[in-house]
């Protein structure tokens, strides 16, 4: 694909993401109105395309995705995993601190943008696995074992490595960047077995968010071999037309609520990590263990900008420092991934 081509995919989106913050400028959406965007992508038109997608999806395209989890795991975890480590053992950062930096880092605007730009390069139906995949990686096991850690009392600090290496049940599940409305923090006891039954019940209330059933379903339908009726495939692809302009506008609307960033090492840090660092390190590992396809598509997935839900985060738990870092570093990485996001499409072909 030639640049001007990666050029083609890439500015319309960022056009559309420039609408959405004029209009957030010009209070043409309101908070009401913002959340309006954000449920229409999330509960409506994403998981109507995910869910088409995949149904239209063959078993054994669907199989060939395993080494693309293990890719993503990688890249969403397992760099968070290391990312805290350094933070709080090496940096000596306070535990809750060093958590949102960390998420900040790793967790990327994957659904909001991926949709518009994977689908742009590799079809709809690529995109979808890769976005899905993400989805539950973040939804299931990120997001909410970050809430456990920031209500952990800073005096735990030091079982923080136990804790990342034991937790497996989340507590509370966002849904493609952004978190799910009226879901609670965890306490800082979540982790206690008395705590246990509340968790598995934000766990299930989760679950039946139509971003997190929506894939499994189109999974379930495409193993089992069951044929897309054409009533529906023409009812789900008109409602998962929405899902592009929809989610680009809320971007735009949600960057422009934030206001002007603060250029401190740290904005530039993360902002850098997130866009540069962390693709280059996946893609770079895909091609040592992976095929080149996965290695773009999981390189891709982690490449845009920082997703909001780091800073919804630290308006719950963090100070106002950390609440200015992180919403600068949203703004400066998108900003920037306009020109790295082409630069690397061009890079992984």
């Amino acid at each position: 694909m030639s640049f001007a081509e990666i050029f083609t995919v890439v500015v319309p989106v960022f056009l559309v993401i420039a609408v959405g913050y004029a209009t957030g400028r010009r209070a043409l959406f309101d908070a009401g109105g913002a959340q309006a965007l954000r449920e229409l992508t999330m509960q409506l038109a994403l998981p109507a395309a995910l869910l088409l997608s995949i149904w239209q999806t063959p078993r054994q395209v669907l199989v060939e995705q395993l080494p693309l989890v293990g890719l993503l795991a990688f890249g969403l975890l397992g760099v968070y995993a290391v990312l805290l480590g350094v933070l709080r053992l090496a940096a000596r950062r306070p535990l809750r601190r060093a958590a949102l930096f960390a998420l900040a880092c790793v967790q990327p605007q994957y659904a909001f943008m991926g949709t518009s730009i994977l689908g742009g390069l590799f079809g709809a139906a690529e995109a979808a696995v890769p976005i899905a995949v993400a989805g539950v990686l973040v939804n299931v096991v990120l997001d909410p074992l970050v809430l456990i850690l920031l209500g952990m009392p800073e005096h735990q600090a030091s079982r923080t490595a136990a804790s990342v290496a034991a937790v497996r049940r989340p507590a509370l599940v966002t849904t493609g960047g952004a978190p799910t409305e009226g879901a609670a923090p965890a306490p800082a006891e979540a982790s206690s077995p008395e705590d246990r039954p509340s968790v598995l019940r934000t766990v299930g209330h989760a679950l039946r968010e139509p971003f997190c059933w929506g894939p499994v379903l189109g999974l379930v339908l495409s193993v089992s071999g069951v044929g897309l009726p054409e009533v529906a495939d023409a009812s789900l692809t008109l409602l998962a037309g929405a899902s592009s302009a929809a989610a680009l506008l809320y971007v735009g609307v949600s960057v422009s609520r934030i206001g002007r960033p603060t250029l401190t090492p740290a904005v530039w840090a993360v902002s850098l990590t997130s866009v540069v660092v962390l693709p280059l390190l996946v893609y770079g590992v895909g091609l040592a263990v992976a095929s080149a396809a996965d290695a773009a598509q999981a390189a891709l997935i982690v490449a845009f900008p920082v997703s909001p839900v780091p800073l919804m985060f630290a308006a719950r738990h963090g100070s106002t420092t950390d609440v200015r870092t992180i919403g600068s570093a949203v703004v400066l990485s998108l900003l920037r991934s306009f020109v790295t996001l082409p630069l690397l499409i061009e890079l992984v072909g």
